[in-house]
């Protein structure tokens, strides 16, 4: 078992463009940990822990506890909580209204909470989101797209590695990210919820959706979803208004109106509804079942091993043995019976 810092690494439990996630225990405290290691890191590592630190004393239900950051062999590392039922992907495109209402408004918690104390999170993604056993959601990776510099993680083709889906036009055309750019990305994130795919999905690459995003207007939710309330869709088109100053004023207002448009739409109640899946639905290809033909005495008298009794039972017969003509029946009778009583359970 490989050893990092104070920390047991026990397996692999995910990987990005810029992390391996390690399951990891951490012996001191009796605890298991998600133990990130940063690779690809373009920042020079001391740049990293500076920016990543201020980000760890964030402390939020809805946003993951850090433990630690620290480097080992020149590589950084960051401990965090570990979350088993693991990040909001697997969820997306399953979840009712009400959970989807249900998630946006953690994040809003989450982010406004950490806007107050200075913080933009810069790359909020499903990924980024991880789902907890009281059925609620935290962010996680506060501060790492800053470390990173706001758009090191282009390729020198001019992708984004996973990110041009939820980055805002103004990070698209290289100014910095802010409070109102993590609202953009929260914009698509709940478009991607209601509809199960992201805005200008269709652009074919990378860069030609950062095009569209700067130069189009998405195409409204309840265009693509009618049986989406109009004053939910109208509330994600808010988010993703190109120009920032159209967005709402901040987090914490965004939430105050999605709450509204929530009771208005899905009623006062809708908190009760909201907790996510304990288990992640599979899903599967139905297949329709082969209906079984009636078992009947007599189909049970034609059974393989039947008929092989039936055989000994007739030249138990040519033979006139008598004995093991009445085993012989015995069994036979014995057999068929059983594979009558075992179909019919």
């Amino acid at each position: 078992m490989r050893e990092i810092g104070r920390y047991r690494v026990e397996h692999e439990i995910g990987r990005g463009g810029m992390a391996v996630v390690h399951l990891a225990w951490q012996p001191d405290l009796d605890r298991p940990v998600a133990l990130k290691e940063l690779v690809n890191l373009q920042a020079d590592p001391a740049r990293f822990l500076s920016e990543a630190r201020i980000a760890g004393s964030l402390n939020h239900p809805n946003i993951v506890v850090v433990h630690e950051y620290f480097e080992h062999d020149g590589t950084p590392y960051i401990a965090m909580e570990y979350l088993a039922r693991g990040s909001l992907r697997p969820l997306v495109g399953s979840l009712t209204h009400a959970q989807i209402v249900g998630v946006l408004d953690a994040i809003l918690a989450g982010i406004a909470y950490a806007a107050e104390h200075g913080v933009v999170h810069r790359d909020l993604k499903p990924e980024n989101v991880m789902r907890t056993e009281e059925g609620s959601v935290k962010i996680a990776d506060f501060g790492i797209a800053k470390a990173q510099g706001e758009l090191s993680n282009l390729t020198p083709a001019g992708e984004f590695l996973g990110a041009a889906a939820y980055v805002s036009p103004e990070q698209a055309l290289g100014g910095q990210a802010t409070a109102g750019s993590d609202l953009y990305s929260v914009g698509v994130l709940a478009f991607e919820l209601f509809t199960g795919a992201v805005p200008f999905a269709d652009a074919g690459s990378g860069t030609a959706m950062l095009i569209r995003k700067v130069n189009e207007v998405p195409p409204s939710v309840h265009e693509l979803a009618p049986e989406i309330d109009k004053q939910l869709a109208d509330w994600v088109a808010s988010l993703l208004q190109r120009e920032p100053a159209r967005r709402p004023a901040g987090a914490a207002a965004a939430r105050a109106l999605l709450d509204a448009a929530a009771e208005r739409t899905l009623g006062a109640d809708w908190r009760r509804r909201a907790g996510l899946p304990a288990d992640v639905p599979v899903r599967v290809e139905a297949v329709a079942p082969t209906e079984a033909a009636p078992l009947t005495v007599a189909a049970a008298l034609l059974r393989p091993m039947n008929v092989a009794v039936g055989v000994a039972l007739a030249i138990a017969a040519a033979l006139l043995a008598t004995w093991l003509f009445e085993v012989a029946v015995g069994a036979y009778v014995a057999l068929a019976a059983v594979s009558y009583l075992e179909r019919r359970r």
